[in-house]
């Protein structure tokens, strides 16, 4: 059986499947995340003025407001799909009227249903619901989620999410943080225990800190590399701010496992600094995000950080013999070597820009850009394209979706041939 690509070459210790991969059923990517109904209010004033940009408190404002399908794992199950993977989603609504049309939304799109549990509303299930209030350059202002029916303790059981791993014999199983926390864990031992690779989108602050949470016990602070659970993540800056605080208060940097992979790192003192300047700039090493990324790595070795306008910020650990490690034209992007004793070869962290800066007149909708991003960009590594590779693409994408009216552009279609 072939070894599905290590995105960054890090080594693995993965159980061996229970089945074949090669089955009539097999998918690339199982996504396991939300799907919702989606409401945008965008603030349309009668009049423009500095002050009227943002919609006024404590009364109604005039809006242009429409409804569209939508959720977290929607939206990366369908750009992974438009990518030219094949895909299945994972999620869960209620059996009232926006469950049955979003069911069959997410089947008229080409997507397979049957991994979509639907639970009754005499229980109490209310099918997920998101509603956002962006401001007139339709950059979000507040949002209001329903996603309680992602909490059911009916979706905890490991034996339900071990038959959907199994049906469908994933590479890569990408994981929303819209699950509560005992789900999450569930999710992720049956995934690993079928073989796949996870991705875990963090969805919002409050949420990335369920990773961490006491009741995913799943994720432990020995399980470091090359036993780590999850593989990526793709938060935002504000994102990889809670995933750090909330390993911290986890005490997972107090573990000797977590402690003998930074420190065979090697940084230190003000050349390390330096050189975190050089590749992320002044800005992002103030703010402390590219130290959060390497505080990290020995629990996720992928980290995309995304950083709108600038771009994403790739942290990684790279395997011993890794051709980056030897390349003249990778050699600013590597942080370290210095990795005695481990099958680990090197740290690397690099600062991808945009492909293109779209003009504020141009931008349609926000949502659904960083999901786009990061369907695509798993669709890239399913096929064993390397992480830095798929990228570009991937924001290229992203920048597809900006201008859409849609939570994924269709023209998301137009860059599959770019990740063969």
């Amino acid at each position: 059986m072939p070894q599905t690509p290590s995105i960054s070459s890090v080594p693995e210790s993965n159980p061996t499947p229970s089945t074949d991969r090669q089955s009539a059923q097999a998918v690339d990517v199982l996504v396991a995340g939300s799907l919702a109904s989606d409401t945008m209010c965008d603030h349309q004033p009668f009049h423009i003025t500095a002050h009227s940009t943002s919609p006024a408190l404590h009364t109604s404002n005039p809006s242009s407001i429409s409804q569209s399908p939508g959720g977290v794992g929607r939206n990366v199950a369908m750009a992974a799909h438009l990518a030219g993977v094949n895909v299945v989603l994972a999620s869960a609504v209620a059996n009232d009227l926006a469950g049955l049309s979003l069911v069959d939304h997410v089947v008229k799109s080409g997507l397979p249903a049957t991994a979509i549990r639907r639970l009754s509303i005499s229980d109490g299930a209310r099918t997920a619901q998101y509603v956002a209030i962006n401001d007139t350059n339709k950059d979000l202002v507040v949002a209001m989620a329903d996603m309680s029916i992602f909490s059911r303790p009916e979706l905890e059981a490991a034996d339900y999410w071990t038959a959907r791993m199994e049906e469908s014999k994933p590479k890569w199983v990408v994981v929303d943080a819209n699950w509560s926390p005992t789900i999450l864990s569930s999710i992720f031992a049956a995934a690993k225990a079928c073989g796949a690779r996870i991705a875990f989108e963090p969805v919002s602050i409050a949420k990335a800190a369920r990773l961490f949470h006491k009741d995913n016990y799943f994720i432990t602070s020995t399980k470091v590399v090359p036993d780590h659970v999850v593989s990526l993540a793709s938060p935002n800056h504000l994102e990889l701010s809670a995933l750090y605080n909330a390993a911290r208060d986890a005490m997972m940097f107090e573990s000797e496992h977590w402690w003998s992979v930074i420190d065979s790192f090697g940084l230190s003192g003000t050349r390390s600094q330096d050189v975190l300047v050089s590749i992320a700039g002044r800005e992002l090493v103030e703010q402390g995000i590219p130290q959060q990324c390497i505080q990290l790595l020995p629990f996720i070795p992928n980290l995309v950080t995304k950083l709108g306008r600038r771009g994403c910020l790739l942290t990684c650990l790279l395997c011993r013999g890794d051709e980056r490690l030897r390349r003249p034209e990778n050699a600013p992007y590597v942080l370290s070597t210095k990795f005695s004793d481990s099958d680990l070869g090197g740290l690397y962290m690099r600062l991808i820009p945009p492909s293109t800066e779209v003009d504020q007149d141009h931008i349609v909708s926000v949502n659904g850009v960083g999901d786009t991003m990061l369907g695509v960009a798993v669709a890239g590594l399913a096929r064993g394209r390397t992480l830095e590779d798929v990228l570009p693409i991937a924001q290229e994408a992203a920048v597809l979706t900006l201008k859409s009216p849609e939570a994924v552009s269709p023209q998301v279609r137009a860059i599959q041939d770019r990740l063969r």
